[in-house]
């Protein structure tokens, strides 16, 4: 993918080739939904943005996953992995079609995934509410530094009894 023109019902990708792939915008395009993440032992939320259907009804998402490497665009059925899909419940302060078009700016930029500054929850804040955050980044390196600082006054308390 080179680039892409942006229109009000649709997107048009353009490939290295040439080419333009079409996607087709609906009332669930620019919406952020999310499946829990497959393999790990705490619910965490991996969301993408549902960009909308080919001609053939197939479903895109936009997304940002450390297998790939970066954002890019996916199809349903790869972006779900065989997980249910639920609708983020907080609404975006920015139209769809912003959301959307945050969205692939990001992609076309290319930055590289990194589990703490630029996951997949940094990526759809970042075109939902115009802020990179990762709630649950946030949650666990909060939780590591907790345990760390009662670790530590653990520590101390116990070497001063001696």
């Amino acid at each position: 993918m080179t680039n892409y023109i942006l229109h009000n019902n649709r997107v048009e990708i353009i490939n290295n080739n040439g080419s333009v792939f079409t996607i087709y915008f609906n009332k669930n395009s620019g919406q952020v939904y999310y499946r829990y993440k497959v393999g790990t032992l705490s619910n965490i939320k991996h969301p993408g943005i549902f960009l909308g259907v080919d001609l053939n009804g197939v479903g895109y998402f936009l997304h940002n996953h450390y297998h790939y490497g970066k954002a890019h665009i996916t199809t349903e059925k790869e972006f779900a992995q065989g997980m249910p899909l639920y609708v983020y419940n907080e609404k975006c302060s920015n139209t769809p079609l912003k959301v959307i078009e945050i969205g692939l700016n990001e992609m076309f930029r290319g930055e590289s995934y990194k589990p703490i500054s630029y996951n997949c929850q940094t990526y759809t804040n970042t075109a939902c509410h115009n802020q990179r955050k990762s709630e649950d980044a946030e949650k666990w390196v909060g939780g590591i530094a907790l345990v760390s600082i009662a670790l530590l006054l653990i520590g101390a308390v116990t070497s001063s009894g001696r």
